[in-house]
């Protein structure tokens, strides 16, 4: 998905994150908490020493004992938490993804799926978790789509594709009617999900502590990087826009690994970003 903006409130958006961000590594910097930025961010941090031009949110992530150090800072941090506030499927606020969200309180970024599910996320930063996984084999592939099996029924649950409809191509529809179905279904479930979320992490955890490799089990893609902790860490700091964020050590090894030549600018027809239907910045 990709949506042109009005240059003046990207500007504005990208300020906002930008504050957001500075936030958000400070408290890890003085809790002593490891995190990296990943896919987007990670590519604008190298290539641009910032924003991409036409990209609209943060994308970083930790490893999953550096996740719960973060939560567990994060509360003990009033003035923090007067200003941001976390969602996710361990947190009093759900959001429709297993994938835990860090919000700005008292403004308003609704992309399709926010809208779909009604719900009024604000601006944001994705938090991806990394967990342990064996090296490459039938296991490692058992555990990776036993986690997906989750995350997609999840969304599927959460997500109103009835309302996701217009301006998609037949097969896109044909799906969309498929998950509004299987939705209904879903939402009969008493406690269902909390029950999706619980097998999500039966398998995430598997291997805790056991592994050099990780990944990340919301979404392990093109974009998501796997990392050998052993390879990639201790992360190293890169300048974004006018201050300084981490990345993992062996950063230009594992974007090319996974973005290709991540270093050329692709044509319009192939940008993305989450262009919202609805945002606020909270200052009206």
């Amino acid at each position: 998905m990709y949506g042109e903006y009005d240059p003046q409130v990207l500007e504005k958006l990208h300020k906002a994150e930008l504050e957001m961000l500075k936030d958000f590594a400070e408290l890890c910097e003085k809790n002593g908490i490891e995190y990296f930025a990943i896919a987007g961010t990670a590519i604008g941090t190298v290539r641009h020493q910032g924003f991409i031009p036409w990209d609209d949110d943060i994308d970083v992530a930790f490893l999953r004992d550096d996740y719960v150090r973060f939560v567990k800072a994060m509360r003990k941090d009033k003035a923090f938490c007067e200003k941001y506030e976390l969602w996710g499927p361990d947190q009093p606020h759900k959001y429709y993804n297993l994938q835990p969200t860090l919000m700005r309180r008292g403004t308003v970024f609704v992309n399709e799926n926010a809208y779909a599910g009604q719900y009024r996320p604000g601006i944001l930063m994705d938090l991806f978790i990394y967990d342990n996984i064996p090296e490459a084999g039938s296991e490692s592939d058992k555990i990776i789509k036993k986690c997906q099996r989750y995350k997609i029924l999840y969304i599927v649950r959460n997500v109103d594709h009835f309302k996701l409809l217009k301006g998609k191509s037949p097969v896109q529809k044909i799906k969309n009617i498929i998950c509004g179905f299987l939705r209904i279904g879903l939402k009969m479930l008493p406690k269902c999900d909390e029950i999706l979320y619980r097998r999500f992490l039966k398998y995430a955890l598997m291997y805790r502590g056991k592994s050099d490799k990780y990944t990340c089990l919301f979404d392990p893609g093109a974009a998501i990087m796997d990392i050998h902790k052993s390879k990639s860490y201790p992360t190293v700091k890169l300048t974004f826009e006018d201050t300084e964020i981490r990345l993992v050590k062996n950063y230009d090894e594992q974007l090319r690994q996974h973005m290709g030549d991540y270093m050329q600018i692709p044509p319009v027809e192939k940008r993305t970003n989450h262009c919202p239907v609805e945002l606020e910045f909270g200052d009206d």
